[in-house]
Parts: structure tokens; C-alpha cells; sequence
């Protein structure tokens, strides 16, 4: 049976947020995203289109962490309908007077072209 969006969305919730414990007790930040990249890769084209939506929407998040995720799986796996919300993020962070926030645009900046090359091929 075939899960709803909103199912989908708490699943990938739930999943990264035990993969950030994971990540958190082995002191190793890089063991989240990696798992988030592997649970990512076993996904069919159906599931991959709503992970797409999650990630969109991921990028949008308040937070910062869950930004980071999300950027970094939009990158790694060349997620070219995340350009609107990405379009969408550095436009608050140009406005933004977070620390990090020029740090984070920079990445975004970096990311888009990437995407846009691509058109729909993927």
C-alpha cells in the first residue's frame, strides 16, 4: 500500500531524527547524512518524488540543521525541483542577520546552477 505525502513526511522525520541521535551518541555528525543518503538511494521513482516534496520543504525549515540535511541531499542527488524553495531560501538569507546566514547562502548559490543545468534529467 502505497503511503500518503504526510505519511512520507513523518517517516522521513522520524528517520532523520533517529539517524541525528545515532549521530549525536557516536559523536559523528557525518553518520546522519550518510544515513539519510542511503535511505535515500533505496527509494523507488514514486517514493523519490515525495522525498523530493520533503526536501523542498526541509529547505524552508526554521531550522538550521534540518536546512543542512536537506541541502546536502538536494546536491548529492541533484534534486532539480528543489530550485524553486532554493530560489526561496537565499532570498530570506540575504535578509537574514543569522551568523550563518552568509555562509549558508553561499552554499545555496553554489547548489542552484548545479540543479538548473540539469533541467528535468535526472
Amino acid at each position: 500500500m502505497m503511503m500518503t505525502l504526510d505519511e512520507f513526511r513523518l517517516e522521513m522525520a522520524s528517520y532523520r531524527r533517529s539517524a541525528d541521535d545515532d549521530a549525536t551518541s557516536l559523536k559523528d555528525s557525518q553518520i546522519a547524512l550518510e544515513k539519510l543518503s542511503g535511505l535515500y538511494r533505496k527509494f523507488d521513482a514514486a517514493e523519490r518524488r515525495m522525498a523530493d516534496q520533503v526536501l523542498s520543504e526541509w529547505v524552508l525549515s526554521e531550522d538550521e540543521g534540518l536546512r543542512f540535511d536537506a541541502l546536502a541531499l538536494i546536491d548529492e542527488f541533484k534534486i532539480d525541483t528543489a530550485i524553486s524553495a532554493l530560489h526561496e531560501l537565499a532570498a530570506r538569507l540575504v535578509l537574514s542577520t543569522e551568523p550563518s546566514a552568509p555562509y549558508e547562502l553561499k552554499k545555496v548559490q553554489r547548489i542552484i546552477p548545479g540543479l538548473g543545468a540539469l533541467g528535468s534529467a535526472r
